[in-house]
């Protein structure tokens, strides 16, 4: 059995259809729903998924990363913002609340808030009505909250990295979506859906897999999950020749050619000189993003540090400010 609809929601495995019957029953409440698993493993669309079978379905669904906006902005993009309110802020400005009204809000990687703005998402969850940053009044709110993370948030909360009362008022109704090693299942039919896809969408001719792909897909770890399966698959379809995706098209477009010594050669100098420590460590980052197909999860396990730190070592001052 498979399960396709607008969220682009496929599943064969019964762990994935289990979770399937869970959003469809929780679509018609306006619960909060809590959506845990490691990257990558389609967390969104679960989210998207309940929305849409919800009666909230023709209002809007307004996703936002916690994670990706730096601390800075985040209060400002969530709870909007009167004219005057701070440096820069010529007009004002409705927040993601506002946006959400009627409709569905989805806070991915909700683990990563900072308490501060924990206490204040809770007063919002509580009284039902935001206040945006520089105004003294409340306006009134209606919708509903997804939630997701890849953090363990109940480990989180006895490390008081988050705070309790939030966390079980979030955790209403509890998704834990599998990654996709433990759903082997839909590994086949996924990459198949990806095959089509991004044929349409790089107007391709028909391409179809080899005989001995399948062995190979089933035989990878995925530890990038869905979307690493789905950038594999983008890859093939735009650098194969012919109508055919071999192991070699899904397999060599990955491999890399740089040796140690090229790596660390290109880690310690720069126009003739030495990298500081901080651009080397940025570099390294870097290095290991490329290594990891771009999941950060598992990069910044690699190296020891949290997501936020990977986020901030990645971006320039210029660019947090933007």
């Amino acid at each position: 059995m498979s399960t396709t609809m607008e969220s682009q929601v496929i599943a064969h495995s019964p762990r994935f259809l289990k979770i399937i019957e869970i959003a469809k029953k929780v679509s018609a409440s306006s619960a909060n729903v809590l959506i845990t698993g490691e990257s990558g493993t389609g967390k969104e669309i679960i989210a998207r998924m309940i929305h849409d079978l919800s009666p909230r379905r023709k209002e809007a669904f307004v996703p936002i990363n916690c994670s990706a906006i730096p601390e800075q902005l985040l209060e400002s993009e969530l709870f909007g913002y009167a004219k005057g309110a701070f440096t820069g802020a010529s007009n004002q400005k409705a927040g993601l609340f506002e946006e959400a009204n009627g409709g569905t809000l989805f806070l991915d990687e909700i683990g990563d808030l900072d308490l501060h703005l924990q206490a204040k998402l809770l007063r919002v969850l509580q009284e039902k009505k935001v206040k945006r940053v520089g105004e003294n009044h409340y306006r009134p709110l209606n919708i509903r909250i997804l939630a997701a993370t890849h953090n363990d948030l109940s480990e989180d909360v006895q490390q008081k990295k988050f705070r309790e009362d939030l966390y079980f008022r979030l955790n209403v109704v509890p998704i834990e979506v599998p990654p996709l090693r433990e759903r082997m299942e839909d590994i086949l039919p996924l990459a198949q859906y990806f095959l089509k896809k991004f044929s349409l969408r790089h107007h391709s001719v028909e391409k179809h897999f080899a005989s001995d792909v399948g062995s190979y897909l089933l035989s990878h770890s995925w530890w990038g999950n869905v979307r690493e399966l789905e950038n594999t698959i983008e890859r093939a379809v735009v650098l194969s020749s012919g109508n055919e995706i071999t192991v070699n098209d899904l397999d060599g477009n990955q491999k890399r050619s740089i040796s140690m010594e090229s790596v660390f050669e290109r880690l310690c100098h720069k126009e003739g000189r030495l990298l500081s420590l901080e651009e080397m460590a940025r570099q390294y980052i870097e290095y290991a993003l490329q290594v990891n197909k771009g999941a950060r999860e598992k990069t910044a396990k690699d190296l020891g540090i949290d997501r936020k730190t990977l986020y901030r070592k990645t971006h320039h001052p210029h660019q947090q400010r933007a």
